[in-house]
């Protein structure tokens, strides 16, 4: 009886072991996975701003710190490919719904024209959601050094148009994700779909960063 006890001691012990193992090269595995699929730091956001929101509330650099957020620039007249962005985004706006400090800021182009009830009403278009979905608004310079210094991205006035065209601004089709840090994490192309699946898949990543 005496051996018996011993000996299922031993397998218990055994099996212990070797469970003990065996979560350890898991956790192991799990590291080296994030480790290799860990986006890399291609910049940070240091450009200082205060602009208007299209509900004419103030937003600034300062109260993105600590969220995870998708840039992009755009101007409510645009008849090219800023539709195209913002239906995109929308799938975007969908997923992060129910993610707490997850936002989507976009910066238009064009705030002479696009002041904040313009802007809201751009937004009805697409679902906006209060808190969720930003349109920025306010001093053009500084909405341009935003774009050129920080997000290495164009945007300026387009040359030789006739007065009062909607091709006035040329700018990036590009969604950019920023870290808690206001670090640059990656670059999406904003008039393609897969691309911005994929941006929903890393926004999942970095949030649980």
């Amino acid at each position: 009886m005496r051996m018996h006890r011993l000996m299922g001691l031993a397998w218990l012990l055994l099996a212990l072991a070797m469970l003990t193992f065996l979560l350890a090269l898991w956790r192991r595995h799990d590291a080296l996975v994030a480790s290799r699929e860990a986006l890399p730091v291609l910049g940070t956001v240091n450009t200082d701003f205060t602009l208007t929101t299209q509900w004419g509330e103030t937003l600034s650099l300062k109260d993105l710190k600590g969220k995870v957020w998708v840039a992009y620039f755009f101007f409510s007249s645009c008849p090219s490919i800023c539709p195209l962005m913002n239906k995109n985004m929308t799938a975007v706006h969908e997923a992060i719904r129910a993610m707490p400090d997850v936002v989507i800021v976009g910066f238009t182009v064009d705030p002479d024209t696009d002041k904040p009830e313009i802007l809201r009403r751009y937004g009805e278009n697409f679902g906006v959601q209060k808190g969720k979905w930003y349109y920025l608004t306010g001093d053009k310079r500084v909405i341009y050094r935003v774009a050129r210094q920080s997000f290495k991205l164009a945007a300026e006035p387009a040359p030789n148009v006739q007065p009062g065209s909607t091709h006035d601004f040329i700018h990036s089709e590009k969604f950019v994700l920023v870290d808690r840090q206001g670090r640059i994490r990656a670059y999406y192309t904003g008039t393609d779909k897969t691309s911005v699946q994929q941006l929903i898949e890393d926004i999942r990543r970095v949030a649980k960063e």
